[in-house]
């Protein structure tokens, strides 16, 4: 039922996410993802993914979502190209000398309590002119109504929306962590006139 929920609601955002993030990684790229899920974005991406010769390493907190992401990693014969584990950011650790070419926050990043400490860790994993990749909800215009809808959508579908981010606060929260922006693309807008945007941060002379 959990799994169902989760392709009702997020599936349509979680294939906007997967179509435009792996379409920006390049070949062969070692790729962290952040709250990978259910796994869902593997029923039609699973060919890009081996065509891509991509290496990806899910985490995620819900073990339910790691059982079915495993699952499906099995059905699609990915085994070689990825690994998922029930950890959380804070908790994982990279085999010793493993670097990443790209970390991404598939729509988890507004979900994390202590978002400037889990930036100074995944920072430290970066290969060489590795990048950041966020995909998330943004909205421009402050509001106290969406600053209530937000949070409280959880009681609603089950599924925990994070609070509203705010575009002049998340960039600002990048450039005091040394981020600088190299990409940024609204990728659709939806009826709570927010923004689905895919933004990649390197480590350089931000602020």
């Amino acid at each position: 039922m959990l799994n169902f929920l989760y392709k009702v609601i997020l599936g349509d955002v979680t294939n906007l996410c997967y179509r435009n993030c792996l379409d920006y990684f390049h070949e062969g790229a070692s790729v962290l993802d952040v709250g990978i899920g259910n796994g869902l974005m593997l029923e039609r991406n699973h060919e890009l993914i081996r065509q891509k010769n991509l290496s990806i390493t899910g985490l995620d907190v819900n073990e339910r979502y790691i059982e079915h992401t495993r699952g499906l990693i099995r059905r699609y014969g990915l085994q070689d190209l990825m690994r998922v584990h029930y950890c959380s950011v804070e908790g994982f650790q990279p085999p010793q000398g493993e670097e990443y070419d790209f970390v991404l926050f598939s729509m988890s990043f507004m979900l994390l309590p202590r978002q400037e400490q889990v930036l100074d860790r995944v920072k430290q994993w970066l290969g060489p002119r590795g990048e950041i990749v966020f995909f998330q909800t943004m909205f421009r215009d402050k509001s106290r109504l969406i600053n209530w809808i937000k949070p409280n959508l959880k009681y609603i579908t089950s599924v925990d929306f994070g609070e509203a981010v705010y575009e002049d606060d998340f960039f600002r929260l990048l450039s005091r962590n040394g981020l600088a922006v190299s990409r940024d693309r609204i990728l659709k807008r939806n009826w709570l006139r927010a923004q689905y945007r895919m933004i990649a941060a390197s480590q350089g002379a931000a602020g």
